[in-house]
Parts: structure tokens; C-alpha cells; sequence
């Protein structure tokens, strides 16, 4: 029972929300890259924009849902800046992803995995704010 409740007092937090919701999309985003780039053969960059593409829809729409909450009714135009701001996002994970395989000698999908938890804070707080248009407390 005080596991339960624990977990309940975990997910008030919106920033657990969003870890929740951007863990379920990058569990996506590492399993499509890792497909596409190991399985596949296709070159790192390329994956992850693939992967990265699809991951943002998926996040995108848990986000919405589970951890703002929102309600508004123009959702291409929220989507929209979302997605500028994953682009954003996409733009740094790309750029630390090639640093770390390219300078570093890191496996791609390793590379990939760090590059997403350095960029995470970046995304968590534009979007709480530019998206979603939420102030902090």
C-alpha cells in the first residue's frame, strides 16, 4: 500500500509526468535508431532523424495528455511549436551524438541514449512554457 501511495505522490509531479511520458518515447526513439542503424546498416544520422521523427509524435501526444494536461483546441498550432522546439532538440542531439562517436569513439546507440538525458532539461522547460505556455510556481 505505501508503494502505491508513493508512486501517486511521484506523478503530482509534472517534471515525473514528463520523464514518464519522454522515457515511453525514448524507449521508442533508442529501439527504432538502434533497428535502423544496427540491424539495417543506415548511418547513424540518418536513424536518428528517423527515429527522433517518430519518437516527437509519440511524445508529443503524452505530453499533451499526461503531464500539461492541455486542453487547447488549436493543436496543430501547439504541435507546430512543439515541434520546432524537438527540432531544436534534434539539432543538440545530433550535434552531441557526432561529438561523443565521432571524438570520443562512443557506440551510436550509447551516444544517442546520453545525448537524449542532456537534452532532456532543454525540452522539459521550453515546452512547459513556450508550448504549453505554463509559468513555474
Amino acid at each position: 500500500m505505501i508503494k502505491m501511495e508513493l508512486i501517486k505522490n511521484l506523478f503530482k509531479s509534472r517534471f515525473i509526468r514528463y520523464c514518464f511520458g519522454g522515457g515511453i518515447s525514448a524507449i521508442a526513439d533508442l529501439v527504432i535508431f538502434f533497428l535502423l542503424n544496427e540491424i539495417l546498416s543506415l548511418h547513424y544520422i540518418y536513424a536518428l532523424i528517423i527515429a527522433f521523427t517518430i519518437a516527437s509524435v509519440i511524445n508529443y501526444s503524452l505530453q499533451r495528455k499526461i503531464t500539461f494536461k492541455s486542453n487547447y483546441s488549436k493543436q496543430h498550432r501547439q504541435f507546430g511549436v512543439f515541434l520546432i522546439i524537438q527540432i531544436i532538440g534534434l539539432v543538440f542531439n545530433g550535434i552531441l551524438t557526432t561529438v561523443q562517436v565521432e571524438f570520443l569513439g562512443i557506440w551510436p546507440t550509447l551516444a544517442r541514449f546520453i545525448a537524449i538525458w542532456i537534452v532532456l532539461i532543454y525540452t522539459y522547460t521550453t515546452n512547459k512554457r513556450v508550448t504549453f505556455g505554463l509559468k513555474d510556481k
